[in-house]
């Protein structure tokens, strides 16, 4: 959404102030920002005056780049392009004759590399694939569901899970904040409140009585 490029504008015009000594407007827009992404591939579209078409380039579908499914029914992800990465994949998997085909951009000779790539994939389960890519640099990595991120060593030495007390007391579980001060560290005040805790208190401040608030509630529109 926009509110990331939001938070960098701010940030630019917070450093831009200490130079002027002026503050200014900032315009953002999300469809501008969605627009930017396009950086790396407009140039060549741009000078062209031609679209890049989709699976026709080696960052949007066109390369062996994807998820393949394991013996047992798990996924990983394989996005080593570089041909440093590439051979590494390919020797761990016992298929170095396929080391030269990972910057083909032929359609029909990638459709028959990444046949050949799910075929090796599906030869052993989804554990003997993580013990093989823990040991080789190849951007190959297995592809977690959310419980299992939590319990990754790197989501835990990074400390991505506090214990945050609800408005009962009880402590609960909840993503932590991504930034790392060195001095400062991010606060957590409180998890979510109960369903419909604050119903009533809303209600009022727009002009809702009582009476009319407990009529809601037994006609189940609120809780």
């Amino acid at each position: 959404g926009g509110s990331c490029h939001a938070v960098m504008a701010i940030l630019a015009a917070v450093i831009e102030r200490q130079q002027s000594g002026e503050g200014q407007y900032i315009d953002i827009s999300m469809t501008d920002a969605a627009f930017s992404l396009h950086a790396l591939t407009a140039p060549g579209a741009l000078h062209t005056g031609e679209s890049p078409e989709l699976e026709r380039t080696q960052l949007n579908g066109g390369s062996f780049y994807d998820c393949y499914e394991t013996a047992d029914g798990r996924w990983f992800s394989v996005g080593g392009l570089e041909p440093q990465f590439f051979s590494q994949f390919c020797a761990a998997i016992g298929r170095p004759d396929l080391s030269g085909l990972g910057l083909v951009m032929v359609p029909d000779k990638v459709a028959e590399l990444k046949a050949q790539i799910a075929g090796e994939m599906k030869k052993k389960t989804f554990a003997e694939w993580q013990d093989i890519f823990a040991r080789v640099d190849s951007c190959t990595e297995p592809v977690l569901d959310f419980i299992e991120a939590c319990e990754h060593p790197q989501i835990k030495a990074r400390d991505m899970l506090v214990k945050v007390n609800n408005e009962q007391g009880e402590a609960l579980r909840q993503v932590a904040s991504p930034f790392k001060f060195s001095r400062s560290q991010p606060g957590y005040r409180f998890a979510g409140a109960p369903l419909g805790q604050h119903t009533d208190e809303v209600l009022r401040e727009i002009g809702y009585d009582d009476g009319r608030i407990n009529d809601l509630k037994k006609a189940g529109v609120i809780l």
